[in-house]
């Protein structure tokens, strides 16, 4: 009761004193929300990576250098001649298949002249044809003359002169047993040529056999040239055969009258055969020597140079359409419709799938120290493998080209098209190669500030832990660690605004 009196009597002092007490609170909530912000808001917690010190050894002797992240599969469609692009029939994104059109650039023109080019060479044609003149014709012709040429030869020989010369038909008497003995040099005569031009009929035959309207005229021609020369040789025999059936030269003539007026009948048509042939080839020569002289006259040299313009244009043309020939995305278009695209300026890029290389260039010194296969970091924490080495400096920037296949390409968080530095295991061992406390980490993953360099861990909490160290050379991205670290220490990486105690979240 003496409170509540003593607080109406004074109460400009009372409430002076709530106030104080209203504002004390007020204040102590504050402070007790900031201190507890950092336990309960996750979204603030920074994310970051461990990895082991061991990967920075510096008796691997590593070799640094910068690349590009790019696709396994990805390929760079470039302009190979000057026009504005007409149009563009995907967007960045859209997935595309191989063939597919993706631009083209403006050609109007040149298929105009195409068409005009494919109108002059359709109308040379057509004067050509309406000539008459064919080459493969008259090499058919010849071809179809030649196996004629061939089988009558072949029945004169092999059949007709074959059934009565040395061998009687039906039991009958033949030519050379009824020659007389004053013509003995006329029988043995005919005896050699007979058999010489039986034995040539495997040649022959091989000859005609082999040939085809796609065989070149000049072997045609000689397989003529064989055949009426073997022709030739068959008419000598023939005149030989028919001197012997004459009444000087065969015994007792009367009494087998009957036989050798048949025999000089089959002797008359045989020799009517091989004149009628051998006029046919000679005809078929000069066809196809004529047709020869022709497929090389001003006519045909006149189609000929209207197909190479034809097929020049439809190679300007093709130039103009640019396709993709890999299945995948689009991964970048420079140029918009209506642009001027110059030779060798980037259209599109194509991104299939297959996981992530580095194309990265490396000092031509260094070229010794790499080998398909060395272990790599990417970006100081990102495993990778060296797939290939160029044997030979690159022209254009002089240094030695390197093809790195990342391991975890889903997990590493590269982004094609980045940025980024590569370290990669030598072959060859460096003087400071036994120097079992010495480091080369990159400077990501070093705290540098004056008089004093740190690197991070982790306690049991995942609060930061700052760890001295001493630091040697720094070369380009990488910094020389000469004391503070030991083997098998895991640090943070990158340890950019990070501060001594506070609290991060460790990134698969």
């Amino acid at each position: 009761m003496k409170i509540l009196t003593y607080l109406k009597s004074h109460a400009v002092l009372s409430g002076g004193i709530a106030v104080v007490a209203l504002s004390g609170m007020i204040i102590a909530g504050r402070v007790a929300q900031r201190e507890a912000a950092p336990e309960t808001n996750n979204s603030n917690i920074k994310k970051v990576t461990l990895v082991s010190v061991d990967n920075f050894r510096d008796d691997l002797s590593r070799v640094s250098a910068d690349g590009i992240v790019e696709s396994v599969s990805q390929v760079d469609l470039k302009s190979q001649i000057s026009a504005p692009l007409s149009i563009v029939n995907v967007s960045i994104g859209d997935t595309v298949y191989a063939g597919q059109t993706i631009a083209a650039l403006q050609n109007a023109d040149i298929r105009a002249q195409l068409d005009q080019a494919r109108a002059g060479l359709q109308l040379a044609e057509g004067q050509y044809a309406g000539s008459g003149i064919s080459l493969e014709s008259a090499k058919k012709s010849a071809l179809e003359t030649l196996r004629s040429g061939y089988l009558a030869a072949d029945e004169i020989i092999n059949v007709q002169l074959g059934s009565f010369l040395f061998e009687g038909a039906s039991g009958g008497p033949s030519l050379s047993s009824l020659i007389s003995i004053d013509e003995r040099e006329l029988r043995e005569s005919i005896r050699t040529h007979y058999i010489a031009s039986r034995d040539t009929f495997a040649t022959w035959r091989s000859i005609t056999d082999g040939l085809t309207t796609a065989s070149d005229d000049v072997k045609i021609i000689s397989a003529i040239e064989f055949s009426q020369k073997e022709l030739q040789d068959i008419a000598v025999l023939l005149d030989e055969v028919s001197r012997a059936l004459t009444i000087d030269s065969v015994k007792d003539f009367s009494s087998t009258y009957s036989i050798i007026s048949s025999w000089q009948q089959m002797v008359t048509a045989a020799r009517s055969s091989v004149n009628t042939t051998a006029k046919a080839l000679t005809s078929a020569e000069t066809a196809l020597s004529g047709a020869q002289v022709a497929y090389e006259s001003p006519a045909e040299a006149q189609i000929s140079s209207a197909r190479a313009i034809v097929k020049n244009l439809e190679a300007q043309l093709a130039k103009t359409v640019i396709t993709s020939p890999i299945t995948g995305k689009i991964a970048a278009l420079p140029l918009r419709s209506g642009e001027l695209a110059q030779p060798g300026q980037l259209i599109a890029t194509v991104v299939g799938g297959g996981g992530l290389l580095v194309k990265a260039y490396a000092s031509p010194e260094d070229l010794p120290r790499i080998k398909a296969g060395a272990k790599t970091l990417i970006q100081g924490s990102i495993l990778a493998t060296v797939i290939s080495v160029a044997p030979s400096v690159n022209q254009t920037n002089k240094k030695i080209e390197v093809k790195i296949s990342v391991s975890n390409p889903d997990a590493s968080g590269l982004v094609i098209g980045q940025s980024v530095s590569i370290s990669i295991q030598s072959t060859v061992q460096t003087a400071a190669t036994g120097k079992s406390n010495n480091y080369v980490l990159p400077i990501q993953n070093v705290k540098i500030v004056p008089g004093a360099a740190f690197v991070f861990s982790l306690d049991t909490d995942s609060r930061i832990v700052k760890n001295p160290i001493t630091i040697g050379k720094i070369q380009g991205d990488f910094v020389e660690v000469t004391d503070g670290i030991a083997s098998g220490m895991m640090i943070v990486t990158p340890v950019y605004e990070l501060e001594e105690g506070e609290m991060v979240k460790i990134q698969q």
